[in-house]
């Protein structure tokens, strides 16, 4: 990284420029006295003299201590070994134009010399540097492992002249801890430099992570620059990566030092999951937990907004073409835009939608819309809720529920159902209907299983229900003029005044379905009217098999149906 040179040695020096202004006093000293005045001097001297210089820079309880003084090796300087004390940093946010609090301490070894009327500072090795309790726009920074100070590229740390000053520094941190944003850096090199009035700052980010469990976003490497014009913000733009090569996020944004605003956008390149990968588990492990096996295409951007009252965070999320499995539901063609007002911990607000192909709560309904938020809570909010579904639609009461653990009872309202799709999902040989019904179905969640529990649709008129397979179950075939074989005459073409379905049944498992029909079938027995109780159940194959019951047909009829009318014969 090249050099840079500042013309003025006030607001044009590097906010690290400031925090060694210590050690610019001692150069500055140097340039005046000489070397050999300042040996004479002695380190107490030139400790208190650029403790002076440091307070005088806005550090009012800063203190500088020099520990050891000698002539440096090959007689290129004076080598001073220093301990540097910012003292309580909120004295210095005003004159640094930053918000923060806490203390720095640097520590080391200097050689100080002169080159052209210039007097150079130069760190021999790095110096190690402490923090404690630092804060920086309200975002708690801490370093447990300490960080140190390089010169860049292990030139000058710093440069001084009457007119100017130079600093080309490069901060080393370990791992860099930021619990009020739940992050953590991890091997962090910073690298500042300044020309005139031109600024620059190069950051690298080994492995940036997010400590929440479960974590929004994987691990991510970022490198960021920043530059700056005058007292113009510094503009920023860099990349992070991160999911071995699947996560690509581009960042741009702004910081103005003087207000001590900041904002910085990350927008993430499509995200093609395929059908068989990873799902989310591979760029989010928070995404997994609310959707399982997913496949689909994703993007999105985060925001992040800095004031001096803190850090808040935003974003958006685009869906096209997403399935998966949430728990015993799945859910497939999930498309559209997701605002979220928060990303740590994540919240979306009210009114969001999606349109959604599928969902499979136990009946599969299509062509849905869904408009909901996402609570600090984690329940889901859904004020809306309409699909397609057996010719029909079905919407929603608002509920809410907790989609890791969903548990709790959704009641879907059904409108113009068509009877014969609707028997369509049954699937049973030979079964068909005509009409138009509508009613409620309770879903019922409850962890891992989503049930139907007490589902009613009624006639809104009458129609046709007609059973007439040609391989009748075993369990339907009688002799001719038994209760079985009357009934299954009476089925073949049965008009119906009135019809009530009822629909028991858990997802994934087998369903239930009772019908409940009166009218009369004009073949059968001259269209004498009857009621009718059908309960079918057990899976597709024994549908009709079990628990049937005739009730309330007239004497004469069930006495013809029994042949109990010809025993006196």
């Amino acid at each position: 990284m090249p050099v840079l040179t500042s013309r003025r040695e006030g607001a044009g020096t590097l906010r690290l420029g400031r925090a060694i202004a210590g050690t610019a006093a001692v150069a500055v000293m140097l340039g005046v006295v000489g070397l050999g005045g300042v040996i004479l001097a002695g380190p107490a001297l030139i400790g208190a003299t650029a403790t002076e210089v440091l307070r005088g820079t806005g550090f009012t309880g800063a203190t500088v201590t020099v520990t050891g003084l000698r002539i440096a090796d090959g007689w290129q300087g004076l080598r001073l070994e220093i301990s540097g004390d910012s003292g309580p940093l909120e004295a210095a946010a005003k004159a640094l134009d930053l918000p923060m609090s806490g203390r720095l301490v640097l520590f080391g070894a200097l050689v100080v010399g002169t080159d052209g009327g210039a007097v150079t500072v130069t760190p021999d090795g790095c110096l190690p540097a402490k923090a404690d309790g630092l804060t920086v726009s309200g975002q708690r920074l801490d370093l447990p492992q300490g960080a140190t100070l390089c010169a860049a590229r292990k030139g000058e740390l710093l440069r001084w002249t009457p007119g100017s000053m130079t600093v080309a520094a490069e901060l080393q941190a370990p791992r860099l801890d930021m619990p009020t944003s739940s992050l953590r850096a991890e091997q962090v090199v910073l690298r500042l430099g300044q020309d005139g009035t031109g600024r620059r700052a190069d950051a690298t980010v080994v492995r940036l992570t997010n400590t929440a469990k479960p974590a929004p976003v994987v691990p991510l490497a970022v490198t960021m620059q920043a530059v700056q014009a005058g007292e113009a913000p510094w503009t920023i733009d860099g990349t992070a990566k991160g999911a071995n090569g699947l996560l690509t996020v581009t960042l741009n944004g702004t910081y103005d030092q003087t207000a001590g605003t900041g904002r910085l956008e990350a927008v993430a390149k499509p995200i093609r999951l395929a059908e068989n990968g990873p799902g989310l588990a591979a760029i989010s492990p928070l995404g997994a937990t609310f959707l399982e096996k997913a496949s689909g295409t994703l993007s999105g951007k985060a925001t992040l907004s800095l004031t001096p009252k803190g850090l808040t965070t935003a974003g958006q999320a685009v869906v096209k073409g997403l399935a998966g499995a949430a728990g015993p539901v799945t859910v497939a063609g999930v498309s559209g835009t997701v605002a979220l007002s928060s990303l740590s911990p994540p919240v979306i607000p009210d009114g969001q939608k999606l349109s959604i192909g599928l969902l499979d709560v136990g009946i599969p309904l299509t062509d849905g819309t869904l408009l909901f938020g996402y609570g600090r809570d984690g329940r889901l909010d859904v004020d809306r809720a309409e699909w397609r579904w057996a010719g029909g639609t079905l919407h929603a009461d608002p509920f809410e529920l907790s989609p890791d653990k969903p548990k709790g009872t959704v009641t879907l309202h059904a409108d113009g159902i068509d009877a014969a799709k609707l028997l369509e999902l049954i699937a049973v040989d030979g079964l068909e209907a005509s009409g138009k019904l509508a009613g409620t179905l309770p879903v019922v969640l409850a962890g891992d299983t989503v049930t139907l529990n007490g589902g009613v649709l009624e006639s809104a008129g009458p129609g046709t229900l007609r059973y007439d397979p040609a391989q009748p179950p075993s369990g339907l075939k009688g002799e001719e003029g038994s209760p079985t074989a009357m009934l299954m005459g009476a089925l073949t073409d049965f008009h119906y005044e009135t019809l009530r379905i009822t629909i028991d049944g858990q997802a994934g498992g087998e369903l239930s379905a009772g019908f409940s029909l009166r009218g009369a079938n004009p073949s059968f027995y001259d269209g004498y009217p009857v009621a009718l109780n059908l309960k079918l159940s057990g899976a597709l194959d024994r549908i009709l098999r079990q628990n049937l019951d005739v009730y309330r047909i007239p004497d004469t009829v069930r006495e013809r149906m029994t042949g109990s009318d010809q025993k006196d014969h």
